[in-house]
């Protein structure tokens, strides 16, 4: 039976509950999608200071060089950009299509790889040459 709150809801008249408990489904399939890409997105956004800085804390402590400091610190920049695609899908309206952020986040990652080594090989040949 369709009342006077479901008029106001915008449901029309004659909508069953079998029709409101699928919206409901979708809502909440939809909510509980946003929710993961907040949470990759978060630790996606915490992750890559600690994977660039952790390996130049490292040679600095040990005085040694490490062979995948370079890889780790390029890397970090990939990251970046995907948690920032996933910060964009989270944010997608109802309805929309969050993975067409995917599009432009891949090649964007590979492209921010360039100036992520070469800020890695800098930073990293500055720091193992002075110790």
């Amino acid at each position: 039976m369709v009342d006077e709150q479901d008029l106001q809801a915008g449901l029309p008249r004659g909508a069953d509950a079998a029709q409101q408990a699928q919206e409901q489904r979708t809502i909440a399939e939809l909510n509980s999608r946003r929710k993961a890409f907040r949470v990759v997105a978060t630790t996606g956004f915490l992750l890559p200071p600690a994977m660039f800085f952790l390996p130049l804390a490292l040679s600095v402590l040990s005085g040694g060089d490490h062979p995948g400091a370079i890889v780790t610190m390029t890397a970090a920049w990939a990251v970046l950009v995907s948690a920032t695609s996933f910060a964009v899908m989270a944010s997608t309206k109802p309805g929309g299509h969050p993975w067409v952020h995917q599009i432009w986040a891949v090649p964007a990652a590979i492209i921010a790889m360039l100036p992520g080594a070469m800020t890695a090989l800098v930073a990293y040949g500055l720091l193992v040459g002075a110790s």
